[in-house]
């Protein structure tokens, strides 16, 4: 049990991919309230044309399902001082705003 506790405090980051992995894969597709303005046009506008990246609707917004359990383990991981990050290609504003709480 002991070295087990060692080699966790060697690690220094999570890394996660986040579709199939933090999600079960599923999309969900709301419409864009009218006048609204995401934080994810301009991602989309700088990528447009390269694949996945610049893939944006201007009359919809995709949202995912994310399990309550792993946002709580990832706050923890980071009061523990563990940096975390995310991976995806998809473009989603749910995404944006969970990745910052």
């Amino acid at each position: 049990m002991a070295d087990a506790r060692a080699r966790a405090r060697k690690i220094k980051l999570f890394l996660f991919d986040v579709d199939g992995v933090l999600t079960d894969g599923k999309l969900f597709f709301f419409p864009k309230p009218p006048g609204a303005e995401l934080s994810t046009e301009a991602h989309a506008a700088k990528h447009g044309g390269q694949g996945g990246f610049g893939l944006a609707s201007t009359t919809m917004v995709e949202a995912k399902g994310f399990h309550a359990h792993d946002g709580t383990a990832i706050s923890l991981a980071r009061l523990a001082g563990i940096k975390t990050g995310l991976i995806t290609k998809r473009i989603s504003e749910k995404l944006a705003l969970w990745a910052t709480m």
